[in-house]
């Protein structure tokens, strides 16, 4: 009799043991798809991606969107869509209240004011009246221009 409890305990030795190794396998993969995953969300690239356009060399807004996320080191789109949204509302309100915002290492975002002044329509000869505006000017920044230039 003392045979058959000792073949029951293995069996369920067994079948404890085959969930654990389970569970440890999972535990093992666990890590390295959340590394990947992690790595993927919050390391920060330095590096743009060229634009799939390369006759204009234009980004689209969705690969726009991608680099910024990549280079904040944002781990969903979403995440980088409002803050791009935060800061256009940001630049908009400023501008229209007239305050001059710098842009550190780009530049200045500012508005100014044209002149109304008096013009020439090329196609009649005649002269027309402009009147004067507001126009949203940038001034880029001395470190912007060495890079670029």
């Amino acid at each position: 009799m003392a045979k058959k409890p000792v073949k029951a305990a293995k069996k369920s030795a067994k079948k404890v043991v085959k969930p654990a190794k389970k569970a440890a396998k999972a535990v093992k993969a666990a890590p390295a798809k959340s590394a990947k995953a992690t790595a993927a969300g919050s390391a920060k690239a330095r590096v743009a991606t060229k634009p799939r356009n390369t006759s204009t060399l234009s980004y689209t807004q969705s690969e726009f969107l991608e680099n910024v996320r990549a280079f904040c080191g944002l781990p969903k789109r979403s995440q980088a869509r409002e803050v791009i949204d935060d800061i256009a509302l940001f630049v908009t309100e400023s501008l229209r209240k007239g305050y001059k915002i710098p842009l550190m290492g780009l530049g200045k975002l500012y508005v100014r004011e044209s002149k109304a002044r008096m013009g020439r329509n090329p196609a009649t000869g005649e002269t027309i009246h402009i009147p004067k505006r507001k126009k949203v000017r940038f001034t880029p920044a001395k470190a912007l221009k060495e890079r670029v230039l």
